[in-house]
Parts: C-alpha cells; sequence; structure tokens
C-alpha cells in the first residue's frame, strides 16, 4: 500500500490489539505499524459484526476499516461527507505533492460531479457550470468566488480540453493543485459539514426542550 505520510509503496508489518469479549457481536481492533520508508506510525481501526450463538460459532458478518492516524481528511466528521466525493478528495491530498497535475485533475473532475450531483447543474463545460453556479441564491460569497477563480486556474482559455473533459491531466501552475483542494475544502464545508452540524445541534436542543416541556423548535419547510 501507499504510506499516508511519504506516499511510497511499501509493505506494512503490522501489529494489532481487539477487544477480547464482543459488546453486542462487535469487536474493535486496533492496527498499527511504522512505515519502513519513512518510520511514521500508521494506524487503521476495524469495526467487526458477528453472527452466531456463541462464541466459538461466530462468523463475520460485515468489516469496516477507517485510517485514524495519520487523518486523510482535515474534515473532523467525515462521516458527513459522502463517500464518492471523500474518496476523489483523500486520493487527491495523497498525491498532490508526488504529481500536482494528476492530484488538480481529481479535484476539477469532483467539482464538476459535485456541482451536477448536489445543484443539478449539467452543462457542456465546467467553465459553464461554474458560471450557473456562481448565479445561484443563497451562496455565500466566498464560496462563489473561490469557485469562480477556478476559472483562471490552469489557464481554461489557452487549454479548452481540460475544461471540457475535467479529468484531462495537463500542466498546472505553482499552487494551483492546493488552491483546487481549499476549493474542495470550502465546498465540503458549505455542503455537509455545517448543515450536519446545525442539525445535530437542533436535535440536541430539542431533547432539552423536551425534557423541560417545552415545545420542539420549528423547522423550515
Amino acid at each position: 500500500m501507499l504510506c499516508p505520510h511519504c506516499s511510497a509503496k511499501v509493505n506494512f508489518d503490522w501489529d494489532s490489539v481487539s477487544t477480547e469479549a464482543p459488546e453486542n457481536n462487535l469487536v474493535h481492533k486496533l492496527e498499527f505499524a511504522h512505515c519502513p520508508n519513512c518510520e511514521k506510525l500508521v494506524v487503521n481501526l476495524f469495526e467487526q459484526k458477528f453472527v452466531g450463538l456463541r462464541q466459538i460459532d461466530w462468523e463475520i458478518e460485515s468489516e469496516n476499516e477507517t485510517m485514524i492516524y495519520p487523518s486523510k481528511s482535515k474534515f473532523q466528521n467525515i462521516k458527513d461527507i459522502p463517500k464518492e466525493y471523500l474518496e476523489d478528495y483523500e486520493e487527491s491530498l495523497m498525491i498532490l505533492s508526488i504529481s500536482p497535475k494528476a492530484s488538480a485533475a481529481l479535484n476539477r473532475r469532483l467539482l464538476q460531479t459535485i456541482l451536477r450531483g448536489e445543484f443539478n447543474i449539467e452543462k457542456k463545460t465546467l467553465a459553464q457550470e461554474i458560471g450557473e453556479f456562481i448565479q445561484l441564491d443563497g451562496i455565500p460569497s466566498h464560496i462563489t468566488d473561490a469557485v469562480d477563480a477556478l476559472r483562471n486556474i490552469g489557464n481554461f482559455a489557452a487549454h479548452p480540453t481540460k475544461d471540457k473533459s475535467t479529468g484531462e491531466i495537463v500542466p498546472v501552475e505553482t499552487g494551483e493543485a492546493e488552491w483546487l483542494v481549499e476549493i474542495i475544502e470550502a465546498l465540503f464545508d458549505f455542503v455537509f459539514v455545517q448543515p450536519k452540524k446545525i442539525e445535530r445541534r437542533r436535535k440536541e436542543l430539542n431533547l432539552k426542550l423536551e425534557k423541560v416541556g417545552k415545545p420542539k423548535m420549528k423547522t423550515k419547510k
């Protein structure tokens, strides 16, 4: 696998610890190792769900793996971000230092996927989609300004292929790939993280109101 620290392709010598007595048929296991190239620590968390009546008869029904160190995402609540978006974003971070061109291509494609999937904007070119996005109501100016700036990244005018085929790997100027990452992060925060955070706070407040016999907060339809 690729080391999440140095991006070298290495074989890890894993050690692990796990809970001995599963609670609700769940076992949690920590798997950890040091990269043989950069010697930095990598830690994965496994959650295994078992089926069966007795421990000796248990079989694994499902298993989830999460890298908990180093964090692949800057977002504290990465579960708020749909997996189909998060995978491309995290891959773009892993290859950013190795190939800014490939990282930028991933994030251009990801931006277009978000505009189409979350805002129902689909045009012939990414520049046209951006033009429609920045005219939408309710989008903060710091988001529209950041996304609009993408039309200048990589010089769309000189490279029309980049605009029509967002996944095309073409040259980028110094700092452009990093700027694309920041644009994606701003969109993630606005579209996914903040709404989920507000919803969780609303539910917490409603529970408190319910306990003291007060009506719940009203939600806009």
